[in-house]
This record gives structure tokens, C-alpha cells and sequence, in this order.
């Protein structure tokens, strides 16, 4: 009698039980007692030219597989998964996702910080669309309404950021395409890379205390008549705020951020929402006269604007600052630029000075006067300062996901300068505002501690241990760099009065700890910088006459 079988082959895959037929037809005069038996108890779905496919374990939220998590930005652990015979499951779609798909499969994960990002990568498909969403609830109570949705293509990030997650809380994640069986794909959970800390004024900061203890250094209290204007002042969002570079590669250490849109949606990684916009806020009267000035005669909005009158120790202001923007990149950058400046007045003369402007130049700072010619895709107009262009995240950019701001592209860091008369009173109004729309924002990072309206500065102690104290004999002048007609000076030796020394300048011919006084005469203003040590090395006693030496020619 000759046997017959059929053969078949069980394999897991991508954590969805697959059966298929080695093949169609029957084997028949061959055994082969080396194969293993399995008994077939699952129930065949469906039959497919030859090939026999069981339906996907995950595919309703009841089968969600597992996404493991990792605890660096890094995927070392991931699931693969595919869409292969998965159907649209019976669990109602999130009203953000639309009618977008036709077959869907799910995954979960118990969330472990407050920001996880979810990567779907190494998808074998040059092309492809596959929809997101991501739910708070248990598959029972899941409705229309989700955390967030979201998309991955082939022309935008692998990785998307979910922020303000209940650490312990299980998350249930819905990916689907409307077409495309033959998707494969990876996924897993991970850290976010290091992004910018954010917190809105008037939380841990007042505007006041950001302007004096942020952003300006001064001996006294020079600042006066601080007042602010964003979209709180009409019922919208806060675009004023404190921000920290929080271990990110942001050139400051810590600032002021002033935004066309809530500060709280700067922080990193780059291309989430930029929240609805749906209080768009009045624009600024300078800011248009500006852009008028310029040729540009749309309105502007959603204004952010800082202003205060001080007074400057030194004869010239200066501060740092970065402008940030989503209008860079192939979209838009050759054609729109939201606007910002910094106008200084001169309250005696009259006479006001934008100082946010290209280095060298008049020309005003924005997207369309400073870019980089390789982020512009099919536009045209080339490269514009671009040696002041730092970065771009996005297409032909860098990964979004590394972005540590929540703007995609960002210039360098500039120094804003002006020269000022010591003890005039000057008022300058910090301000940004969307050009024409309201739906792509901006903002400029003002760097902590950069607007130095004075401090005088003796220099560092000079001493032995250090290699650089004086030798003997020698002596050396201190300057305080300021005018005595504006000060009422006092230098000081081991902290007693100098008698008759009340100049900008004192000659030193010994050793000691020398300071000053400085009460400035127009103001309300004492210092006493930092004092500064100064020694002498030992004089070098010559105890015997050193002897002549004599060299004699070689015979050679």
C-alpha cells in the first residue's frame, strides 16, 4: 500500500500565527518520519491560492502584541509586524483618523515616563501610508475620541513623540494603511533624544523676574517699566516664556523664548502639533510699520512683545539671540518669513534703531534673508547669508526626531549690538508676530544673561600660585573703564579707603587685595566689584658674583 501526505509548514510570524500549504498538491509514495506532527486545532479563515492564512493575533485591540521599551533613543528591542490578512477591526475609528484605512492591527504599551516615542521603521515599501492612533482607554471603553493620530510615509519621520503620558498607564496603539497586505514593518517604544525644557511666564517666572533675573546682568537695578503683550492678554495662547537647554545641543544654557504660538509647544523633538491656533491674537503696530517699510503689506498677528526702559553702565549694548522658525525648509522659505525685531529708542534723542538685523547690515532677520539654498526642493532662490544658517530638520534636512526645539529650521546664534551713551536712558520693545498667517509659527530665544548693562570688571588675581603675580619692582595700573564725570569712585587696599585715589584708574606698587567704590551719579546705583589679590615673587638674591665663562675656538 503506498502512503500519501501532505505536508505543511507552521511558523510564527510577526507575532501572528501563519499556516501555510508546502503545497498545493499531494505527495504521494514518500515518508519521511523525520518531520515533525502537529495537531491542527485553530480553525482555517481563509484560502488562498494554495497558501493558508490564520487570522492575525493582534488584529483588534484585544490581541494587541506587546512593544517592548527602551530606555535610550535607541531601538535595540523591537517587534516586527506586518499587515498581511489583517481586516479592519470591529473597534470604532478615532474621529482623527477619518475613513483613512481599510485594515488595521494593534499594539500597546504601559507607559514608563511621561514621553515616549513610537517608531515604525525599516518598512520594506519605497511608498507607503500607515495611519496611527494612539488610545488612553481599555479596549472596551476605546470610542472615537484618541490621544492622538498621526502618519508615517515614506517622506517624513520614522519616529513620533507622545508627551504628558501617565507613567503606569497602559497605551493602546492602532496602525493602519487602506491598502497592502505586503507591508512589513518594525516598531518598538524608546526615549526621546534630549530636547528643550520649556515653562510659560508667569509659572515659575513673572515677565518682570525674566526680563531682571534672566535675561539681564546689571550691578543695579537699571530695568524700569517692564510690559508685555501676548495671546493671554486675549484669551489665547502664552507665547512668552522661560526656557533651559535641558542637556540638548540649543547654543544657550537658559532664556527667554518669544513665540507666535504657545511656548509650551517649543519644546523638541521637532514636527508635532503646534497647537490649534484657534485664538489667533492681534498682531504689533512697529512690527507692521516694518514689514511696510520693507514692501510687505499683509497684516501681522499673534504678536509676542517684551519692552522695558534701562539705563547702561557700558557704552555698548549687546545680546544674543537665535530665530527659529517652521517656515524654513522646501515650502516656504524662498517666499514667507514671519517677522521679529528688537527696536531700540534713544528716550533723549528720539531716535529708534531696529538691532535684529543681519550682521553688518540694515537688512531685518527672517526666513527669506537668511537661509541655505540645500533645504529649498523645487524652489529657487538660492543661498541667503547662509554662513548665519545653522540647522534644518526635515526633507533633505536632518532627522526631525533629533530636533531639540519644535521649529524645524534655526539660524546661528547672533549678537544683537548698538552703541549707547552710559547713563541715558534707552527703551527696547523685543518683538515677533506671523506675517500674513497664523498656522506656521516662529520664535526668537533670547540668551540668559546676554543684555550686560554693566558690571565693572577688575581682572583676576594676580598671584604666585598662578605663575602671574608681579616680580619685584614692577607695578601695574587697575581700570574700572568708567568715566568719573558718571561716577563717584573710591579705590580701596585690604578693604580700607585709598586717600586722594578717586580716578578711573590706580597705580599698584605693592602687594594686597585692592577693590573700589562706585556710586554711580545719575542713578540709583553702588557697587563694589569683585576685589582682586595681588602678589610679588620673592626678589632672587645673587649671593656670589657668578664667574666669567670662557669658551675656546676648536682646533678643528
Amino acid at each position: 500500500m503506498r502512503t500519501r501526505y501532505i505536508y505543511f509548514c507552521f511558523v510564527v510570524c510577526f507575532g501572528i500565527a501563519c499556516l501555510f500549504a508546502a503545497n498545493k498538491s499531494v505527495i504521494s509514495g514518500r515518508s519521511n518520519s523525520a518531520l515533525p506532527s502537529y495537531k491542527i486545532e485553530e480553525v482555517i479563515l481563509q484560502k488562498n491560492e494554495g497558501n493558508l492564512f490564520a487570522a492575525p493575533l493582534n488584529d483588534d485591540c484585544i490581541g494587541a502584541v506587546d512593544l517592548p521599551i527602551n530606555t535610550s533613543v535607541d531601538c535595540a528591542s523591537f517587534v516586527s509586524g506586518s499587515f498581511f490578512d489583517s481586516t479592519l477591526s470591529t473597534t470604532v475609528l478615532a474621529g482623527c483618523m477619518g475613513n483613512k484605512i481599510t485594515k488595521d492591527v494593534w499594539y500597546k504599551f504601559t507607559a514608563t515616563a511621561t514621553t515616549h516615542q513610537l517608531g515604525v521603521f525599516d518598512v520594506n515599501k519605497t511608498s507607503y501610508n500607515i495611519y496611527g492612533a494612539i488610545y488612553d482607554k481599555t479596549c472596551g471603553a476605546i470610542n472615537n475620541v484618541a490621544v492622538a493620530c498621526f502618519e508615517y510615509n515614506s517622506s517624513n519621520d520614522a519616529f513620533k513623540i507622545f508627551k504628558d503620558l501617565k507613567i503606569g498607564r497602559t497605551y493602546y496603539v492602532r496602525l493602519g494603511v487602506v491598502s497592502g497586505d505586503d507591508i512589513t514593518f518594525k516598531a518598538c517604544v524608546s526615549a526621546p533624544p534630549a530636547a528643550i525644557y520649556v515653562n510659560p511666564s508667569n509659572d515659575i517666572y513673572t515677565v518682570e523676574e525674566l526680563v531682571k533675573e534672566v535675561l539681564v546682568i546689571a550691578g543695579c537695578d537699571l530695568v524700569s517699566n517692564i510690559k508685555y503683550v501676548t495671546g493671554t492678554n486675549f484669551g489665547g495662547e502664552n507665547g512668552i516664556g522661560y526656557f533651559n537647554k535641558n542637556g540638548s545641543d540649543l547654543a544657550f544654557d537658559e532664556g527667554i523664548i518669544l513665540a507666535t504660538n504657545g511656548v509650551k509647544y517649543a519644546m523638541g523633538p521637532g514636527g508635532q502639533s503646534e497647537g490649534s491656533d484657534n485664538t489667533s491674537w492681534l498682531g504689533d503696530k512697529d512690527l507692521q510699520k516694518l514689514l511696510i517699510d520693507n514692501g510687505l503689506t499683509s497684516a501681522n498677528h499673534n504678536a509676542s512683545v517684551i519692552e522695558f526702559d534701562f539705563i547702561s553702565i557700558l557704552d555698548t549694548l549687546k545680546f544674543d539671540f537665535i530665530f527659529a522658525s517652521n517656515e524654513y525648509g522646501p515650502s516656504f522659505q524662498c517666499q514667507y518669513s514671519d517677522v521679529f525685531a528688537f527696536f531700540l529708542t534713544d528716550l533723549t534723542s528720539g531716535v529708534v534703531t531696529n538691532l535684529a538685523v543681519v550682521p553688518g547690515t540694515t537688512t531685518p532677520v527672517s526666513v527669506t534673508t537668511i537661509h541655505d539654498a540645500k533645504y529649498q526642493g523645487d524652489l529657487t532662490c538660492g543661498d541667503s547669508n547662509k554662513d548665519y544658517f545653522d540647522k534644518y530638520y526635515g526633507l533633505y534636512g536632518l532627522p526631525v526626531k533629533d530636533n531639540p526645539i519644535n521649529y524645524g529650521g534655526r539660524t546661528v546664534p547672533m549678537t544683537a549690538v548698538s552703541p549707547v551713551v552710559p547713563g541715558r536712558k534707552y527703551h527696547i520693545k523685543l518683538a515677533i508676530a506671523d506675517y500674513s498667517d497664523s498656522g506656521v509659527n516662529s520664535a526668537v530665544f533670547l540668551g540668559g544673561g546676554s543684555f550686560n548693562l554693566g558690571v565693572p570688571d577688575l581682572g583676576d588675581d594676580m598671584v604666585v600660585e598662578g605663575g602671574n603675580a608681579l616680580c619685584p619692582g614692577e607695578t601695574m595700573v587697575l581700570k574700572a573703564n568708567l568715566n568719573p564725570n558718571d561716577y563717584i569712585i573710591q579705590w580701596t587696599k585690604d578693604g580700607m579707603d585709598l586717600v586722594g585715589e578717586n580716578g578711573p584708574t590706580l597705580t599698584i606698587n605693592s602687594k594686597g587685595l585692592y577693590g573700589v567704590k562706585l556710586e554711580y551719579k545719575n542713578v540709583n546705583c553702588y557697587l563694589e566689584p569683585k576685589a582682586v589679590k595681588i602678589e610679588y615673587f620673592d626678589e632672587i638674591i645673587i649671593e656670589k658674583p657668578p664667574l666669567n665663562l670662557v669658551q675656546c675656538k676648536s682646533p678643528t
